[in-house]
Order: structure tokens, then sequence, then C-alpha cells
């Protein structure tokens, strides 16, 4: 019983703070349909038929492999097509159970199509979560709809189980995976070697001292690792147990002790110690070639990477850290850096130079749709700073400049995932050329060769293929048919093309000589080398990995080894996996029959009811309550509801309430109703009056029914400004409110009947500067929110609320240190008795009071005090202390009362000051951190202190 307490308790919490996942919605313009084969129903834009019968024939061909390990066959599931992202993706998710696939591919993906990639890989995550909801007690099931499923499986599975399974998934059924990716590979490697293997808390949970590779690349080591010792139904036993005991504490880590011997602490620590004995071991037989580092050594982790020779003896390089927000660096060979400019999102392996230009495909989100988007070509002139950009009509990555400068090769992807390589002509803009290959092979890393003919990485079905393209008589010719894994990073210098290779294993540097069509491994380096380039004079630069991240290195000698002669890396562990399984899908042939497609219908879609609670619970306010609720989120996520009935007990009476969201459109429909039958009682005293004088009174209680409704509605109309290095939004908002209160006739005098109406007027805006890792605040950022509310109508005058703040950030005194600047200012008048509730902040550690006009004004200035990355246990991981230093003010005009009337105004000062101390904590190994703390503020006019508690959850990790 306790158990099931606790487990309810944790469902509570956590439903409570943590709304429905919820992706974007498309554009309202697109037309949708449907294709419904035994185990999946496609939903897609009525454009993408053709490709949406293929990815049904693949996902049909894979159900059978994905799941066999894990000895479960998996429901029905929906599988969501965005189009007309720019974005690279794929998700599983329970409440609502859906998947959904983002199918423009991205330029550092592995090598095999990417419909392909995401069918293997998501499907498995719809194996995973469907197994546990298969093996879960009915009574949550019958309690929780599928939220409950969610529950248990984000509770108890570690977020490296679920994405490391996966992994090790889509490696063993197909040829390549990225656990055959040695760029994926090496990052555990490094930090094994150079620093040692670090503890569970700090592999799993991250830290913001050093860097720590994402828990993919942790999950695959541990999944593969733990099913090459215990055997491929290890984890299948793992998650029935998981599955049938969810009210026990850790099934997850009873259920490997149960298998293996071993806690997942224990697993980890046997796995990594083992790993790391092999590969110090190799790495103390590796002999490095000669190079000078031109990077400076740094404490924080930074990669240099896309690097150019601007000159014999400047570089330009993108420059990521911990520390700061990404930029151009250009930098001597003594290693000094001058920042050249801060682009926005740049879209994976979308950099190229030509001369003093730098090159760069930019991220344009739309407007309103968060399932859409563009992409920019940017053109930045190193010496003059002078910048310019070219629209493409389709999604564009990898833009090439041409030697003349007048015209640019990209990499294009429309709606429809047809793949061209374009060109365009700078000036105008306008397209000069488009090629597809008969098949619609995706192409990687082009580079022009001539003003004819261009070199690109080709993406087949047999893997990765270095080709020429002649873009006059649209014909490709392979270079070199053989498969080198992955190759990226083209770099054509004279008449040999450098490019890296992952052949032997790591991320090597090779050369193609176009005379005599030989490879070459000229750099075999310690864990991996990235992004050549190469000046007149031959001299080469590197991005070399270390456990710091990628520095610059320039080779003072190479060693030119035939490819004959360089031993090809067989991948051990991925081989093993493999062979537990029934085999490699096979994904490239298709059946000549085709699917029924009929249309998919927006408006009878509208609802979709996938869970429920008995409590209630609005994922809006962050707030839960006795009662019961339902929930619905449709397929598009465009409508969300909220059903349910609360329960207020300190009154004892029960309310009605609907809450319903629409995002289908334009702006953004929000609207909520309310209905309560509600009973009271008040003292009524009878006098009774003998020759004028009253002789008794007698006291009685009498009990009177009344009823009101609540009803509310906002629009609102989002317009996302993002540019740059900046978040911009700005959202103008209409609000009404209405409040109708009837009683019968039993209600005393001064009952306040009748209908309370409100409008309200909102405008919002924020500019707000992208944060570095470690950044406690943005170093510069507005938000302005402005807003009216009065009541024009209606049975009552609520009077009215005029109200404006403002927040301003700007950098401290210290790298990741920040200031925030508040201030706000309202003015209400009040109505028939009645009055709006504040829309501004109060001064920290007093309790409000009504005022009739306040102008409040703060300054924070927020520092990290500590990154202990500290294990207390298995109870807590500290990951970083910080403080705030604050001070608060706040005028306000008052009114003076008598015998419940305005007589007059009087003006107070009241302030605040104090420091903030906050722990950014993982409780109990869950993957959502906590924030806790405390405040103590001092309160000058009245000489006294208080303590508060500071508490908050972040769920966006999920």
């Amino acid at each position: 019983m306790k158990k099931l307490l606790f487990f309810l308790f944790l469902l509570a919490a956590v439903v409570a703070k943590a709304q429905y996942f919820q992706t974007g919605q498309d554009p309202s313009s697109i037309k949708w349909r449907q294709i419904n084969t035994e185990n999946f129903q496609l939903i897609f834009p009525d454009y993408y038929e053709s490709q949406a019968q293929l990815l049904a024939q693949k996902l049909e061909k894979v159900y059978d492999y994905a799941s066999y390990s894990l000895k479960y066959e998996p429901q029905k599931i929906s599988v969501i097509l965005h189009t007309q992202t720019v974005n690279s993706n794929g998700l599983v998710a329970y409440a609502p159970k859906r998947s959904e696939f983002y199918t423009t591919p991205h330029q550092a993906i592995y090598a095999l199509d990417w419909l392909e990639q995401l069918a293997v890989h998501e499907f498995r995550h719809v194996v995973q979560i469907d197994k546990i909801n298969s093996e879960l007690p009915k009574i949550i099931k019958l309690l929780l709809g599928e939220q409950g499923t969610a529950l248990v499986f984000g509770t108890y599975l570690p977020w490296w189980f679920i994405e490391g399974d996966a992994v090790v998934t889509e490696t063993a059924l197909s040829s390549y995976g990225r656990g055959r990716l040695p760029s994926f590979l090496m990052e555990h490697r490094a930090l094994a070697v150079e620093k040692g293997v670090d503890s569970y808390d700090k592999a799993y949970l991250g830290s913001f001292k050093d860097y720590v590779p994402n828990h993919y690349k942790l999950g695959y080591y541990l999944v593969g690792n733990a099913r090459e010792r215990y055997g491929a139904d290890l984890w299948e036993k793992v998650m029935e147990r998981v599955g049938r005991k969810p009210f026990s504490l850790t099934p997850f880590n009873t259920a490997l002790k149960t298998e293996t011997g071993m806690n997942k602490v224990e697993l980890y620590q046997s796995v990594f110690d083992s790993l790391a004995h092999v590969w110090k071991s190799e790495d103390a037989a590796y002999v490095e070639p000669g190079s000078l580092t031109i990077s400076k050594p740094s404490n924080t982790h930074k990669n240099y990477e896309y690097n150019h020779w601007l000159n014999d003896h400047e570089m330009v390089s993108y420059k990521t850290s911990f520390d700061d927000i990404p930029a151009f660096v250009k930098i001597n060979q003594e290693g000094e850096e001058e920042v050249i400019h801060r682009p926005g999102v740049i879209f994976y392996e979308s950099v190229s130079y030509e001369g003093e230009w730098i090159v760069w495909s930019e991220q344009i989100p739309d407007l309103r749709w968060s399932h859409s988007g563009r992409s920019r070509i940017q053109l930045l002139n190193v010496k003059t700073k002078h910048k310019t950009s070219v629209d493409t009509e389709f999604k564009a990555f990898a833009p090439v400049l041409s030697s003349t400068h007048d015209q640019i090769l990209v990499v294009e992807a429309d709606f429809s995932s047809n793949y061209y390589l374009t060109v365009y002509d700078v000036a105008s803009g306008k397209m000069v050329s488009r090629y597809q290959t008969p098949e619609n092979n995706y192409f990687l890393s082009p580079q022009w060769l001539n003003k004819k003919e261009a070199i690109a990485v080709l993406l087949t079905r047999h893997g990765k293929r270095l080709a020429k393209f002649n873009l006059e008589s649209q014909k490709f010719d392979i270079l070199f048919d053989r498969d080198m894994g992955d190759i990226k990073q083209l770099h054509i210098s004279k008449d040999k093309l450098y490019f890296i290779s992952a052949y032997s294993g790591k991320d090597a540097l090779y050369t193609f000589d176009f005379n005599t069509s030989k490879i070459q491994e000229v750099y075999e380096p310690r864990f991996g080398v990235a992004y050549p380039a190469v000046n007149a004079a031959g001299g080469i630069i590197l991005s070399d990995y270390t456990a710091n991240g990628y520095r610059l290195i320039q080779p003072v000698e190479l060693r030119s080894a035939e490819l004959t002669h360089v031993q090809k890396e067989t991948y051990p562990l991925a081989g093993s996996l493999a062979g537990q399984e029934k085999g490699v899908p096979d994904l490239h042939t298709s059946d000549n029959a085709s699917y029924t497609s009929k249309k998919y219908s927006k408006a009878a879609n509208l609802f979709n009811f996938h869970s429920w609670a008995p409590v209630f619970v609005d994922p809006y306010t962050y707030e839960f309550e006795s009662g019961v609720s339902l929930m619905s989120q449709n397929k598009l996520g465009t409508a969300e509801t909220v059903l349910g009935y609360k329960w207020d007990s300190a009154e004892s009476y029960g309310r009605l309430y609907a809450h319903y969201i629409y995002k289908g459109w334009y702006p953004v429909i929000d609207f909520e109703i309310s209905r309560a039958s509600r009973s009271s009682q008040y003292s009524q005293v009878t006098e009774y009056v003998q020759n004028g004088q009253v002789v008794s009174r007698d006291t009685s209680v009498r009990s009177f029914d009344w009823r009101d409704i609540n009803l509310s509605t906002t629009i609102q109309f989002p317009v996302n400004l993002t540019r740059g290095i900046f978040h911009r939004l700005l959202q103008p908002e209409i609000g009404y409110d209405f409040t109708h209160y009837k009683a019968d006739a039993s209600v005393p005098d001064g009952f306040p009947g009748g209908s309370f109406q409100s409008l309200t007027y909102r405008m919002y805006y924020h500019q707000i500067r992208k944060r570095s890792y470690q950044d406690i605040l943005p170093d510069f950022g507005i938000i302005v929110d402005g807003s009216y509310v009065h009541s024009p109508f209606g049975d009552h005058n609520l009077g009215s609320l005029l109200s404006g703040e403002g927040i301003m950030y700007l950098p401290g005194v210290k790298a990741n240190h920040g200031l925030r600047l508040y201030g706000g200012a309202q003015k209400r008048l009040n109505g028939d008795h009645y009055s709006y509730s504040d829309d501004i902040r109060f001064p920290r550690g007093w309790k409000r009071t009504s005022t009739k006009e306040m102008l409040v004004g703060a300054v924070d200035y927020k520092l990290p005090l500590l990154n202990p990355d500290w294990s207390i246990g298995g109870l807590a991981y500290v990951k970083r202390i910080s403080a705030s230093l604050f001070f608060d003010y706040a005028h306000m005009i008052r009114n003076y009362y008598s015998n419940g009337q305005v007589t007059g105004t009087f003006s107070q000062n009241i302030s605040s000051l104090g420091v903030e101390i906050l722990n950014d904590v993982n409780f109990l190994r869950f993957y959502a951190p906590v924030q806790i703390g405390g405040r103590v503020s001092y309160l000058p006019e009245v000489k006294s202190a208080n303590v508060a508690l500071l508490l908050s959850v972040d769920f966006s990790s999920l």
C-alpha cells in the first residue's frame, strides 16, 4: 500500500508540473492523407504520397527485425511525417501514443538513407514503450491511461538505456549505424585515456565543469557490452520486470542485479573499466605523427571546427565552447584569436570558405509554425565585414562559393524529399542549374572542381561514395567504388582531394589523387581529426580531438600509406550484436503493390482522449486537486483538451471544468469554462420588540444555494522573429472573461449576483541573446510586457488595471555572470467594491497589499559559485551552486478607508535586499534536474528578515 501511495504521489507531482509532450504544429495550409498498414498508420501531406508508400513498406519490413531481441510485437502506432521542417529528427512519445518523423536529412548522417535510419531507430522505441505497456498491471492503465505508461517508462528506465538500445538496434540491423561511426565512439575513449573514467552520476547526469558525452553514446557502450556479456535477452528480462513491478522503487536496478549480479552503477564501472584498460593499451602503442598545436590550451571544453587558411599565417575557424556562444574567429600561428562574427543556428556540416569569404547555411524559423522554416545562405567577407545573403527555393545545406565568387553550389531538399545539387547566382539569387540523380541519391559535402564540375559524397544503397558531377551534362561518375565507411569534409587543393574517412576505425585524413585515382591515408590521429584545410604552400590544419574538445594542429609530417596497407576496422562489438539478431532487413527493394491512401480529416480528428487520472490535473497552471480529469491531444498537435471535476474540500463543493486550446490556425485560441453548484451559510439575527424596546435577539444560521459559471477565452498571435544570435517573439493577445453568479431567493442582501465581464489587451515582446552552456543569464536581452484590463459591460463595474513591466539583461564583470534589471508600473481604478489583482512583481520578502498605483524596480546580480559534481550516494548529484544578490524597491500609492469608503490616499516606500543560493541537483538519479535553494531577505523599513525555500523542476530535458 505504501508503494502504491508513493507511486500516486509521484504521478501527481510529475503530471502537475509537466505538460503533455508537444512538438509544435505544421502549416495550416497542409492537406493531410493517411495510409493504414497492418502495424502502422502514416499521416502525411498529400504531396508526399509516393515517399509515404515507400516508407510504409520499409516500416513493415523493419517490424519483425527491430522487435526480435525484445521478444515483443507492438500494437499499431501512428507515424506523423513533418515534411516542411528544416530540422532532422525523430521521436516516439506516449500521452498521446505516436511517432513523429522529421523527413529532411542532415549533412552528418551515417551511410544509410535518412528515412531508413528513422524507421529502425524510432521503431525500436515503439517496441520499448509498448513492451512496458503490455507488462503493466491493469490497475495503472485503468487509473491513468497512456500517461501511466509514459510515467513508468520515463521514471524507471534511464535515458542511456532508452537511446542506447535504439542505437544498438540501428547498428545491429544494418552495415552502418552509429556503433560503426568513429566520431560517435571516440569521445568516451579520449576521456578514459586522458582523464580517466567519470563517476556514473557524472557520466549520466552531466556536468557544468567538464564535457560529458551524451546518453546516446553512453548507452551504446552500456547496452551493447552488457548484451555481449549476458546475452541478447538481457534487456528483455529487465524491461519485463520494470513493467510488472512498477510499485517497487528500483525495478530496473533489481532486475539488472538479478540477471548480471550488478546494479547499473556497478555495470557502468565494470564496462568502462574494461574499456579503459583496452583503450589505454591501444593508446600506448600509438605513435603520434609530428604536429604543431595552434590553438591555446584551455581548462574549459572548446571546439575549433570548419577551418580555413586566410593567408600563410592566419586562419579562420568556427569556435564553440562551454563559456561563450559560437563564433567565427581569426587565429594566427601563435594562437591569438579575434572574433569575426557570431552567426545564428548553422546546419550541420554547412560552412565553407573561398578566399576572404565565409559561407554558411543558417536556419530561419517560420513566423508561426514550428514544423516549418527555411534556410538562408549567408556570405561574410572577413576583411571588409560586408555581408550578403541568398534565399534558395528549397531547404539548402553545405553551400560552396565558386572561385569567381559569382555562384553558389548547394545541396537542396524539397518538401517531397527530392534531393538536388543546385547552383545559384549570388548577385540575383536566381537558380542557374539543378541536378538530381536518377535514383534520387542524397548529396553530402560538395566542392567545386571547376566551372562545370563538382565533387561530392553520394549516398548510395551500398554506402557513401566519392563522385564527380558534370553540372552541364547532368551526369556523374563514381571516383572510387569501394566502401570506406563514413566519408565527409571534402577539400580540394591542386590535384588532390583531401577528405576524412572512418576506414581505419578512426576519423583520419585521406587524399584522392585526380591523376592516378589512388587513395592514401596521410594522417592517422590519436582519437580523430576533422575539417582539413590546405594553403597554397601545402600547409595543412586539422581539428584534432582531445578530451577537452577539438584543438587546432598543423601536421609537420604525413605518412602517405596506400589504402591497401591500411587495416579496415571491423567493429567487433557491432558484429557481435548483429549476430544476436535475426538478420538485416532488406530496405532497398520495394514491392510493386501500394497501400490504400485516403484523406485524413483534421476536423474529424480534433479529439484524441489518451489519459485520465483519479485527481484533477491542470497541466497549464501546474496544479492538482481532489477530483478526476480526462486529457486529450490530437495527433497533429493542434488541439489540446482537459476535462475534469475538482472538489473543494474547504467549502465542500465540486466544479465541472473544461479547457480547450486550438493551435491549428494562425491565432492560438484558448477557451476555458467551469460550472459549480455551491452552498453557503450566513447568520441572521432576529430581534423581538415589545413596546418599542428590543426584548430579545435570536441568531439563526440560514443556508442558501447559488451557482457560478466561469468562461474565459484568449486569442494570441505569436510571431517568431528569431534571427541570428537573438531569440525574438512578438505576441499580441486579447482576452475575454465572463463570470455569472445566480442564487435562489434565500440569498442575503448584498450577494453579488449577476455577471462580471472583463476585456484584456496585452502586448508581449522579447529579444534575448543566446546563452552559452555555463551562462546563468543571457549576456543581453530585453523583455517588454504591457496589458490593460477593464470591464466595459456587465452588471458590475470591476474598474481597470493598466500595467507594464520590462526586464533587461546585461553582462556581469566576469564570464557567465549576469545582471538583470527589472522595472514595473501599474495603475488600478477600483470598481464597485471590486478590483483586479496585481500584474507586476512585489518586493521579495513582503506580503502583497492592495495599492492604487505602484512603481517597482529590482536589480539581480547572478553568478556561479561552484561546479562541484558531487555525488551523495544515490540520493543526490549536485552539478552547480550559484548565488544571486538582489535589491527590490517599490513606491506605492494606497487608499485610506473609513467605513468601507475611500477617504483619501497616502504613499509608501518599501524595499528588500538579500541573497539567493541555488543548487542544480538531480535527486535519485532522475534525469530532470531540480533547482533547490533558499532566499534570505532583509526588509529595512521594518528591520526584519525572512527566509524562503526556492524550488523548481526542469522537465524540458526529458
